[in-house]
């Protein structure tokens, strides 16, 4: 019973969370300097009275900003984002053409990063203070550290351009046609058609990409778990393990790394957040179609329905990833269900 009060308060919370940021949206959305008309009609057109108001007319920013928040409010609550100011296409349609490339590329930098930064977590923890350990210290506060479109335009400068042994920017090369949508995820999508080639070309065009968004992820990680597994060593029962005759790996795996792990679950639920919503330059540098591409061009077109759209779309997969983060939580440790 405490178990379901709790993961309904926390579905309760999301959906506050969710109007809230909806509202914030849509005022910071009004707050940005330039006019769209401008920003999306011609020279020729904008000397047209006429166009000029049929395309406030057609958009609703010819209406008072009340007026316009309550209609927004509306569509919402009936899942309509608007039609884009740049594609006249709805909104939904976009974010569900560009979602799936998004996630794809999400997913393999989070796996990525939870694989290697518990891994190097766990051989810094092991060889304390040794020259491995600085090594992986250093590795991971360089991860953390340097920008990601820097890292992003130097991996492709040298392993695309340079070595040539990786491919560069896009989803897939151009000797192979896209598969057949399933899923939207190139990777499961190939495998369906069970051509190996080409999901190996698809897996081939993640690696750079995802790297480059794993590197920061990853770094927080290797710290993460670094630090809990030496403050988990120091526990009574990590001692009475050793006592007992248990070796210091197979005290590790067998004794500390589970209670080591949780707090790096919000690392993972944070680095996941993160790296939906801050793909923008990365998607760009590597000519990605995903959401962040599609937000560069809806900003610099002052497209608001699809700014709005992509705003929400990302506080959206922050407040799910943290509410399931939070219910994991809940689960794993009682203790947590009764605050």
């Amino acid at each position: 019973m405490d178990r379901l009060k709790f993961i309904i308060k926390r579905l309760l919370l999301l959906v506050v969370m969710l109007f809230g940021v909806a509202t914030i949206v849509f005022i910071l959305t009004k707050m940005v300097p330039g006019d769209p008309v401008v920003a999306n009609l011609s020279q020729r057109n904008l000397n047209d009275p006429e166009i000029v108001s049929a395309f406030k007319a057609k958009y609703g920013l010819d209406k008072p900003m009340a007026v316009q928040y309550l209609l927004y409010i509306k569509n919402l609550l009936h899942l309509d984002l608007g039609t884009s100011i740049r594609t006249n296409v709805p909104v939904t349609e976009e974010l569900a053409r560009c979602f799936p490339a998004t996630i794809e590329l999400a997913l393999f930098s989070i796996v990525l990063a939870a694989l290697f930064g518990i891994l190097f977590g766990i051989i810094s923890a092991m060889r304390r203070n040794s020259i491995i350990d600085q090594i992986v210290r250093a590795i991971s506060v360089t991860g953390v550290s340097i920008p990601s479109f820097w890292l992003g335009l130097f991996v492709l400068y040298l392993f695309y351009y340079k070595l040539q042994i990786l491919p560069g920017p896009g989803r897939l090369s151009s000797t192979f046609a896209a598969p057949e949508s399933v899923t939207g995820l190139y990777l499961i999508d190939s495998l369906l058609e069970g051509d190996m080639a080409k999901f190996a070309d698809v897996l081939q065009h993640l690696i750079l990409p995802g790297s480059v968004l794993a590197a920061f992820t990853m770094g927080l990680i290797t710290r993460t778990t670094r630090s809990n597994l030496l403050d988990v060593m120091t526990t009574d029962y990590i001692r009475t393990a050793k006592a007992k005759g248990q070796t210091g790996r197979g005290v590790i795996f067998k004794h500390a790394l589970g209670n080591a792990l949780i707090p790096v679950l919000t690392v993972i639920g944070l680095g996941l957040g993160n790296l939906l919503g801050g793909m923008v330059l990365v998607e760009t540098i590597f000519s990605w179609p995903g959401v962040g591409q599609f937000a560069y061009q809806s900003v610099t077109s002052l497209d608001y329905p699809a700014i709005i759209g992509v705003s929400l779309l990302i506080a959206l997969n922050y407040m799910v990833i943290n509410t399931i983060v939070d219910v994991l939580y809940g689960v794993i440790d009682p203790r947590v269900r009764c605050k």
